[in-house]
């Protein structure tokens, strides 16, 4: 079962990305600040494209990941 909601570790898990970075993009302001159970935010998994569209634009990923099984790919040991 596919999970609707994703913390900001497991974003940044399937991203391959790292967790602070995540985070920024809803301190700064980039990105509206998803509701939190907890400490924990909830972030939508309807949400992924506009975090890697954030990522993407400051450089923390690259341009050409459409996705996160192509990142995944890219991540990969050879």
């Amino acid at each position: 079962m596919t999970k609707t909601v994703l913390t900001t570790r497991e974003v940044a898990d399937l991203l391959v990305s790292t967790e602070w970075r995540v985070r920024r993009l809803f301190e700064d302001g980039t990105l509206p600040d998803p509701p939190r159970f907890g400490r924990a935010r909830m972030i939508p998994r309807t949400a992924l494209p506009a975090v890697v569209a954030a990522l993407q634009a400051r450089g923390w990923l690259p341009p050409n990941a459409e996705s996160a099984e192509t990142l995944r790919e890219e991540a990969a040991p050879t």
